[in-house]
C-alpha cells in the first residue's frame, strides 16, 4: 500500500511539473566562451515581456551545483532576459558562488520560477560553449 501511495504522489508531482510553463534558455551567440558565456531567457507564452523566474542554477554532468542565484527579496520581479555565467545579476544574491567552467565539461543551466527552463551545454577544449541535447 505504501508503494502505491508513493507512486501516486510521484505521478501527481510529475503531472504538476509537466503543466508548468516553459522558459527558453539559449546561448546569446555562437561565439560564447568561458569563463562567462551569456545566456538569453525568454517566455514563449509572453513574447516581448520579461521572463519570470526567481532562481538560477548551473550544475555539472555529475549533478554538482556550480552556481546558484536567488532573487532577493524572493520573487520574480528581478528576473532578467540575459545574464552571464558567474557575473552578478542585479536583484539576485549568490547562494553558491560560481565555480569555473572547465574545457571538456558538460553543464546545464536552469531558470526556475513561475515557469522553468534549462539548457544543456558543453565546453570544448578551446573554451567555446555549444548547446547540446539533454
Amino acid at each position: 500500500m505504501r508503494v502505491l501511495a508513493v507512486s501516486v504522489l510521484g505521478a501527481a508531482a510529475l503531472a504538476l511539473l509537466s503543466c508548468q510553463p516553459v522558459l527558453l534558455i539559449e546561448l546569446a551567440s555562437e561565439q560564447e566562451r568561458i569563463p562567462a558565456p551569456v545566456f538569453v531567457v525568454t517566455d514563449p507564452e509572453r513574447p516581448g515581456e520579461r521572463p519570470r523566474y526567481d532562481t538560477v542554477q548551473v550544475l555539472d554532468r555529475g549533478g554538482r551545483l556550480l552556481w546558484h542565484l536567488r532573487a532577493e527579496p524572493f520573487g520574480d520581479t528581478a528576473s532578467v532576459g540575459r545574464f552571464a555565467y558567474g557575473e552578478p545579476v542585479a536583484g539576485f544574491t549568490a547562494v553558491v558562488e560560481p565555480a569555473p567552467l572547465e574545457p571538456g565539461g558538460r553543464y546545464v543551466v536552469y531558470a526556475i520560477g513561475r515557469a522553468r527552463g534549462s539548457l544543456h551545454f558543453d565546453v570544448d577544449p578551446a573554451g567555446s560553449v555549444r548547446k547540446v541535447p539533454p
